[in-house]
């Protein structure tokens, strides 16, 4: 009876094994390919200061790419980077690869491509663990989330809530109104 029960274990197995997953994946069919890029989860590629989240969107469903992870920078330090960015039916024509391109040693966050909205994109995003001396803020700092051009210049962007907090090292902006794509990133408010 163990013998048998052996047998039909590797079988399962074997037969489990080779299933093969669809997601992704190109196939033909009456002549018109089909190709299935969208996925829920974000592509995570290492880059030479860090690395970047790349995902898939058809713009005229909307969609979310959504990214949580703690990142040990060459000094050793651990980074908590979160991220949300959500896009709403109709945001833009046809199917983009979205990326976001963190740099934790400016506070900023670069998008790709380069492109304008028909409805904006919401983003979350939360840094916890920099050096906010680095970054050029002290402790009684108040920040406010903006887009910089080329040029140094900036464009405040709309968002719900903006905050620093200096114990835990931490910055963060809540449902940031992104009317484009580009560089943004964290400054110091001007009161």
């Amino acid at each position: 009876m163990k013998f048998f029960g052996s047998i039909l274990l590797v079988l399962f197995t074997f037969i489990f094994s080779s299933c093969e997953n669809a997601e992704n994946s190109i196939s033909t069919l009456d002549t018109s390919l089909n190709i299935s890029l969208i996925s829920n989860k974000p592509n995570i590629i290492p880059t030479q200061g860090g690395f970047e989240i790349s995902q898939f969107i058809d713009g005229n469903q909307g969609g979310t790419i959504a990214f949580d992870t703690i990142y040990v920078n060459k000094e050793g330090d651990s980074i908590q980077i979160q991220t949300c960015l959500l896009f709403l039916p109709k945001s833009f024509i046809g199917i983009k690869e979205i990326k976001m391109i963190p740099d934790l040693s400016s506070g900023s966050i670069q998008f790709a491509p380069e492109m304008l909205f028909d409805k904006p994109a919401f983003l979350d995003l939360s840094y916890k663990g920099v050096d906010l001396v680095q970054l050029g803020f002290d402790s009684n700092a108040k920040i406010d989330f903006v887009y910089k051009d080329e040029n140094g210049g900036v464009e405040y962007i709309l968002n719900n809530e903006c905050k620093i907090n200096w114990e835990k090292q931490s910055m963060y902006v809540q449902k940031a109104k992104l009317p484009h794509f580009s560089r943004y990133a964290f400054v110091r408010k001007n009161l």
